[in-house]
């Protein structure tokens, strides 16, 4: 018999996702209790053993875990140049559209995310009481990361050379309240002069920065835009590489090209670290082009050729055996807050992935790249109650994720898009 409480909430739902067998329960009950899911069962049956529990009727909806987006930039605003708007704008400004940028992704059915960059005001964002004024997903924010001096996202405040520099750098985030360490191991396109295909730092100082941070029990992530950089960051055992975009600059035309190299990366096959690709980064930028609405100069030709070696660079490092995760990099130039679950979309439609595989990397994957696999990325007992209502069934149709009737964060109710 379960132990009675007022704030116990029994869901009867169309079907429960069960992730370890990715399929739809045979039961169509979940009881939660406070903070997380206490059983799942018949809901005949949990009803008549928890006469005293509020009844929620889902009736008409499959219940998932709540997404987890590993990759998001809250104090960014996704228009053209966020750099720019970044850089223009009061702190008090940005802290608050990270505020909002929260409640969205949580509203949208995202129950947890990463934010991978931002500067000190953003931890702010964990005080307790700025979640009771608006409410928002559960944070593991970054801070900001460990770059070289005039390096990529620099302009967040922070730059570390010196192998002191870094490790210290480490035990600050820590200190500070920091929930993960991001490392720039590359230039990026975003930060003018930092030279998106040039190396930032040896193995020997990555390798620093990951022995420090598992000390402290804080995941790591590398920002990673070429070959060398992947190499490093792995044989420094970053515990996640973002991007893997494989870049070298194109001699004729100047711009950034995707060549994967497999002679290189072959040597990897069978790692199973963590890797974010984040293919709907700036996807909305070519949407005209793509569709046909606008006829493609031969920049745009250029830049859509990327598009599907971003592709398949994608399947090759899932073939090496990498696990990959989902991060979008929302926040970023027409990179959209609500848009967490088109990052699956498009590993169905475009990558060959499973619907299941895709809803495994948007839980419970992201959930261990996060060193939350025992809290959250599941409907299971024990678990936090982090839970999506779709009418539709991801399992038969992934844009179903597209609409959520009913976002449950933490066994609270939460008011959808």
């Amino acid at each position: 018999m379960t132990n009675p409480s007022q704030n116990d909430l029994l869901i009867h739902a169309k079907g429960i996702y069960d992730s370890e067998s990715h399929k739809i329960r045979p039961h169509d009950g979940l009881l939660v209790s406070g903070e997380k899911i206490q059983k799942i069962g018949a809901f005949a049956d949990l009803a008549a053993e928890n006469q005293h529990a509020k009844q929620l009727d889902l009736t008409d909806c499959y219940l998932y875990p709540g997404l987890i987006n590993t990759h998001v930039h809250l104090e960014f605003d996704a228009l053209d140049d966020p750099r720019v708007d970044f850089l223009a704008e009061d702190k008090s400004v940005r802290f608050l559209r990270a505020a909002k940028n929260a409640n969205i992704m949580l509203r949208s059915g995202t129950t947890t995310i990463r934010d991978a960059g931002s500067t000190w005001e953003l931890l702010h964002l964990q005080d307790p009481s700025a979640g009771d004024i608006l409410p928002m997903p559960r944070l593991q924010l970054a801070g900001p990361p460990l770059t070289i001096t005039g390096g990529h996202l620099h302009w967040l405040g922070e730059e570390s050379d010196s192998m002191d520099d870094l490790v210290q750098g480490v035990r600050l985030r820590q200190k500070r309240g920091c929930g993960a360490i991001k490392l720039v191991v590359t230039g990026g396109q975003m930060t003018p002069g930092s030279g998106a295909e040039r190396t930032s730092y040896t193995v020997d100082q990555i390798q620093a920065i990951q022995k420090e941070a598992s000390h402290l029990g804080l995941p790591t992530f590398a920002h990673c835009l070429t070959t060398q950089g992947f190499v490093n960051a792995v044989k420094g055992d970053m515990d996640c590489i973002e991007h893997v975009a494989c870049f070298k600059r194109n001699k004729q035309n100047q711009l950034l090209e995707r060549i994967y190299e497999p002679e290189v990366m072959e040597k990897f096959r069978g790692d199973h670290r963590f890797f974010m690709k984040g293919i709907t980064c700036f996807y909305h930028n070519l949407d005209p082009y793509r569709s046909g609405e606008k006829e493609p100069t031969w920049r745009e030709t250029f830049f859509l050729e990327q598009e599907q070696r971003m592709v398949n660079i994608f399947k090759n490092v899932v073939d090496l055996g990498l696990t990959p995760v989902l991060g979008t990099d929302a926040g970023t130039s027409h990179t959209y807050f609500e848009e967490t679950s088109f990052e699956l979309e498009i590993f169905v439609e475009r990558c060959g992935i499973s619907n299941a595989q895709a809803i495994d990397i948007g839980t419970v994957n992201s959930a261990a790249c996060l060193g939350l696999e025992e809290v959250t990325g599941q409907l299971a007992e024990g678990y936090s109650a982090d839970i999506i209502a779709m009418r539709k069934n991801p399992l038969e149709d992934i844009r179903a994720f597209r609409k959520v009737e009913q976002v449950i964060y933490k066994g609270s109710l939460v008011e959808p898009l």
